[in-house]
């Protein structure tokens, strides 16, 4: 019965901070970002690729206090996992670049339980080193 109380608080904790959709507009040219299910979802105006998302994620990350956990990087896709010091295992940020269309499309992930507030943080970071 108790692990069923567990299961319960969680999903209904993951439910009110990650389900609920919205929108904002970030950095200096106004790059919309929509949050829902616990990821930050964006994309960058036409010229940036998936290597430029990858080195402004790491060294955003890290300026932040992250560790890079993961990094693995192809001509159009990216992806990048950190750790705070002294998180669990568990707790990590994700952050992927993929193609769409003559676009780059920029996923954050929060995990376990999605953070707004963190992934928006990281990626006016990113913005900002993009000079976005």
């Amino acid at each position: 019965m108790a692990w069923r109380l567990t299961i319960l608080a969680f999903t209904l904790a993951f439910c009110v901070g990650g389900c609920a959709r919205t929108t904002a507009t970030q950095g200096y040219h106004d790059i919309r970002a929509d949050w829902s299910f616990g990821t930050l979802d964006a994309k960058l105006p036409a010229g940036y690729r998936a290597s430029d998302v990858a080195s402004a994620a790491e060294i955003a990350l890290v300026r932040m206090g992250f560790s890079i956990s993961d990094r693995s990087e192809s001509d159009d896709r990216a992806r990048i996992e950190a750790r705070h010091a002294g998180s669990s295992v568990f707790e990590k940020v994700v952050v992927r670049a993929t193609p769409d269309g003559r676009r780059v499309r920029i996923r954050i992930t929060t995990r376990p339980i999605g953070d707004e507030d963190r992934a928006r943080i990281v990626l006016d970071e990113m913005l900002v080193l993009l000079g976005l």
